[in-house]
């Protein structure tokens, strides 16, 4: 399965660029997966995915004069059907998913 997404991703993008930057979609939260393009033979799993944090569920501190004073959770994960910015990198061995696509 991962040479198979390694190639087709080759074929699609290209050798040229160490880095290209593509739009996806998301095509299952859990587990992650994504569709590369609007081919829906290039699914890519979430073990060839890396996901910025901002589009996680995480939790912040907040700190002022030096004491925490509250903690935040921030319910960001990703969502089906949203458009996201990916930065392929050569050879299609991972895939960095960096923002939200807004329309």
């Amino acid at each position: 399965m991962k040479n198979k997404i390694k190639s087709i991703v080759l074929e699609t993008l290209g050798t040229i660029n160490p880095v290209s930057f593509v739009e996806c979609v998301v095509v299952n939260e859990n587990p992650l997966s994504i569709r590369l393009g609007n081919d829906s033979r290039m699914i890519l799993p979430s073990s060839v995915l890396i996901v910025a944090e901002h589009l996680t569920n995480h939790t912040r501190q907040v700190r002022v004069n030096g004491r925490t004073v509250q903690i935040y959770e921030f319910m960001d994960e990703l969502k089906k059907g949203e458009t996201v910015m990916v930065a392929a990198v050569q050879g299609g061995q991972s895939f960095f998913i960096m923002d939200r696509v807004k329309e």
